[in-house]
């Protein structure tokens, strides 16, 4: 069996359709097709059944792709082990959410790249629910999340550093004045919001109907700068995490509003597959990161 196929398959399965797999991979759809169907012609099994428009695993191919991953593992293994002592190679798949993507983890990065110019760094940014998943799955080989703290049976946990929420305003908004925020009184306020699914957006939306305050007014983004942009003109009000907003504060674009609760707060953490084989260049990121926070 040609291990490319392996390749096709996987993308497949991650990207849903057989157009976006050619595209990143460069093949003809038909090319796609046929890679596919020689793989289901070898084990004698459908691989995948078309549900609206996107292709689906079927069961058989959910359990072909858990094999799969563990052999694109242990070529990624020999491939670490058998340069020992010279360049280290291979690829780290990475999944973050953005606010940790622009404000957090590019200097690792660098400094990974900079050690080992010839290790390929995936860099994925997606929602916390999503990344979990995608760790679980193999799709990331760690990911870095802002989220309530990650108790997954499957996973490793490596808690970094609590990470602060702030709600912020236009600058001279009424409600800045005050010595304590009290939550109704967003009841009458526009809320600017990140997408549906992220962290710390259901950490508020949860906290506000515990509370019995009902929003009318939401606009949501999922682009950080469009939320904070908003804000400073004076569009509405936004929660998010304080090291996405220190520059503009310090500006004087947005204010922060009198607001702490015991309950807003996220925490930004590491979490990789308990069973994974942990590559050197794979530690020696989780040991760059992880000695910041001591």
């Amino acid at each position: 069996m040609d291990l490319k196929l392996f390749e096709t398959f996987h993308e497949v399965a991650k990207s849903g359709s057989y157009t976006k797999t050619g595209e990143a991979l460069g093949y003809a759809q038909s090319s796609v097709t046929t890679q596919i169907k020689k793989i289901e012609d070898y084990y004698g099994v459908k691989l995948f059944e078309r549900v609206g428009q996107r292709m689906r695993l079927t069961s058989s191919g959910e359990e072909l792709l858990y094999y799969t991953k563990q052999v694109e593992d242990l070529l990624d293994e020999a491939e670490i082990r058998l340069s020992e002592g010279s360049s280290v190679r291979g690829t780290i798949r990475i999944g973050t959410v953005e606010s940790l993507a622009a404000y957090f983890i590019t200097p690792y990065i660098k400094l990974l790249k900079t050690r080992h110019p010839d290790l390929v760094i995936q860099l994925e940014a997606g929602l916390c629910p999503n990344l979990k998943q995608g760790t679980v799955d193999a799709n990331f080989d760690v990911a870095i999340l802002l989220d309530r703290y990650v108790n997954h049976p499957s996973l490793t946990t490596i808690p970094i550093r609590e990470e602060e929420l702030v709600l912020i305003a236009p600058p001279n908004h009424p409600l800045s004045k005050e010595s304590h925020l009290d939550l109704k009184a967003l009841a009458a306020e526009t809320l600017i919001l990140t997408e549906k699914g992220c962290s710390y957006r259901t950490l508020f939306e949860d906290l506000l109907r515990e509370e019995g305050v009902d929003i009318q007014s939401v606009i949501s983004f999922t682009s950080l700068e469009a939320i904070k942009q908003c804000v400073a003109d004076g569009l509405g009000i936004a929660l998010l995490p304080k090291i996405t907003v220190e520059q503009e504060l310090k500006q004087n674009k947005v204010v922060e509003l009198p607001f702490h609760h015991e309950k807003v707060m996220l925490w930004t953490q590491l979490v990789y597959q308990k069973k994974k084989w942990i590559t050197p260049p794979i530690q020696e990121l989780l040991t760059l990161i992880t000695d910041q926070a001591e």
